[in-house]
């Protein structure tokens, strides 16, 4: 220990003072330089620890920690050149200067990592744009519905809208709490540990079994790093998509006034499987098991957004139904079969609570619900939708705690009509 003291007091080195030749006007323009510029850096590392403790909701707040150590870092080396002036500490100025280093490069790794998922999030201005789109899709269905006189319309929107912003805000949560539960603040960790060592840090990292570990713990919290940012980008790419898919009904919904529809072909398992991605994470959310029975299903033209708004719907209605309560594990059956050479059949089976057979041929009329917070136009709206494609929508249940099964129905082929209509 009095060796190092003495290698980083070595008198054999003249103070930097020398260099200056002692002037008083050069000697303090850089002391003062130095002082403000380390006063500075000393200051924004703790207001960015401020920011982070006041806003919990901002994305990549372990990035702002590393900076903040980077920059702490950057300060010492400035109240160093002050110190040097008067004493020959430089030994102790490359250790500072180490120390430094190895911060710079961990922020610089990190950040490049970073920067992809940054790049991802939507901009304040995109944010913006797309609450004005909203917006004046909104208000152009007001208006759509007024002039026609229907104000049916509106509420299915509405309805439809309802199920796709339940998954924009489970995507939502679920990035916050992939924010939440982030491993960036293992850089901190790093930071601190090298902190505890400002004296011996090639020793600890050569010598010392934490030290030695380090290396392997920093690749280790990279690839971790990337596995979250590829998790944020997947999540931020979904709730694109049901945005996108929120104005897709708007405007598919706008299309019923004039009884238009939009026919090509597709292949529906493909559209069933959007339907399960759009809905799985609520499911789980809800313990919800959904089990797919598939058949392979030829090209056939589709209505994909009436179809999805139809999959969707009923896939809400039967988690509702098994939120009402059974003795049963809670689970949905999805099927997708052909019937025979006409017509192809997508079943919603739940072992929920059931329907009454009074209330079986009551449950797609305008404003028919059971439930205290219902109001009766999803179904209704399915039922018309899939007419309007030339299919049909029922349901069958065995009755009360017995669980209920919806059936669509959808031609494999063009009706004549069709023809003419999507000519």
């Amino acid at each position: 220990m009095n060796d190092l003291l003495a290698l980083l007091t070595d008198k054999r080195f003249m103070p930097h003072g020398h260099c200056y030749m002692w002037r008083p006007d050069l000697l303090w323009t850089n002391v003062i330089a130095d002082g403000l510029i380390a006063l500075s850096y000393v200051t924004i590392p703790f207001t960015l620890l401020y920011f982070i403790h006041k806003r919990k909701d901002v994305p990549f707040d372990w990035m702002l920690a590393a900076f903040g150590v980077f920059i702490l870092a950057c300060g010492t080396s400035h109240v160093m050149e002050i110190l040097t002036i008067w004493q020959p500490y430089y030994w102790l100025m490359a250790l500072v200067k180490v120390i430094t280093a190895i911060a710079s490069v961990i922020t610089a790794i990190l950040l490049v990592r970073l920067v992809p998922a940054a790049l991802k999030i939507p901009s304040p201005q995109q944010l913006a744009k797309v609450n004005d789109e909203l917006r004046e899709a909104q208000a152009e269905l007001v208006t759509t519905a007024r002039r026609a006189g229907m104000a049916e319309i509106a509420t299915n929107v509405l309805h439809n809208v309802g199920n796709v912003l339940n998954s924009v805000n489970v995507s939502a949560q679920v990035l916050y709490e992939k924010v939440h539960t982030s491993k960036g603040p293992g850089v901190a960790k790093v930071a601190q540990l090298m902190k505890e060592h400002p004296d011996d840090l090639g020793d600890f990292i050569s010598s010392d079994p934490k030290g030695r570990a380090l290396p392997d713990y920093l690749d280790k919290l990279a690839d971790a790093l990337a596995v979250e940012q590829q998790g944020m980008i997947a999540e931020l790419a979904q709730l694109t998509r049901r945005i996108d898919h929120i104005k897709e009904i708007v405007a598919t919904q706008q299309s019923y006034a004039g009884n238009a529809s939009v026919l090509e072909p597709g292949s529906l398992r493909e559209l069933v499987e959007d339907v399960v991605r759009i809905c799985d994470v609520s499911l789980a959310r809800h313990h919800i098991t959904l089990i797919k029975e598939f058949s392979d299903i030829p090209q056939m033209p589709l209505d994909k957004h009436r179809v999805l708004q139809i999959l969707v719907n009923l896939i809400n209605n039967a988690k509702q139904a098994l939120d009402a309560g059974t003795n049963r594990p809670p689970q949905i059956i999805l099927r997708l079969k052909t019937i025979d050479d006409e017509r192809v059949r997508v079943e919603i089976e739940d072992n929920g609570e059931g329907i009454s057979q009074d209330n079986l041929a009551r449950v797609f009329e305008h404003g028919f619900t059971t439930r205290v917070d219902g109001h009766g136009f999803g179904l209704h709206s399915c039922i018309l939708a899939a007419h309007e494609m030339g299919g049909d929508l029922t349901v069958q249940s065995a009755g009360p705690g017995r669980g209920a099964v919806f059936i669509l129905e959808l031609p494999l082929a063009l009706a004549p009509s069709q023809h003419a209509a999507s000519g």
